[in-house]
């Protein structure tokens, strides 16, 4: 049976990452009378547990903000959705994985990676021999600490906020 292409994978439908997030920061939603954006803020794919996936979620991260007029963005973002992907596929489920962003103000980009484990990321101290146990120290450094994890009663959805450069004024 031939896999198919992830580049082909459907946009996943269902709304497990609309679930509240726990932030330290007040949110705020765009209402048509503001200046914020007026693109599409929310974007969202289900991947295999496959290590090609890190790839195809950096793309897709990648693309993303591009289209959004974020390019300055994609650097990090394809570092934290990296990390975030690649611990997802660790925990050895066998559902789909599901990686969202969002842009829940003009002034924040939400990656967020969904899974079927309830196994929470630690982040640790690597000593300098490690070859692995860096990933969430890297994430936390990019979002000045602004990312955690929102349990779910059959997984869970790690969220990473990156700032975004303030709209231009029209």
């Amino acid at each position: 049976m031939e896999t198919p292409h992830l580049e082909e994978m459907v946009v996943f439908e269902a709304d497990i990452l609309e679930v509240p997030v726990q932030h330290a920061s007040t949110e705020r939603r765009a209402t048509p009378d503001t200046n914020s954006m007026s693109v599409s803020t929310a974007a969202e794919l289900s991947l295999p547990y496959l290590p090609e996936s890190v790839a195809v979620a950096r793309r897709f991260v990648a693309a993303t903000l591009r289209e959004w007029g974020l390019g300055n963005l994609v650097d990090d973002a394809a570092v934290i959705v990296s990390e975030l992907v690649t611990n997802s596929f660790k925990t050895g489920c066998q559902t789909r994985m599901l990686v969202g962003i969002r842009r829940p103000t003009d002034r924040i980009v939400r990656i967020l990676v969904g899974d079927g484990s309830r196994s929470m990321p630690v982040m640790v101290q690597a000593g300098p021999d490690a070859t692995s146990g860096r990933g969430l120290t890297m994430v936390h450094r990019l979002t000045r600490g602004r990312w955690g994890v929102t349990p779910l009663p059959f997984g869970k959805v790690v969220h990473a906020d990156l700032a975004a450069p303030a709209p231009i004024p029209r």
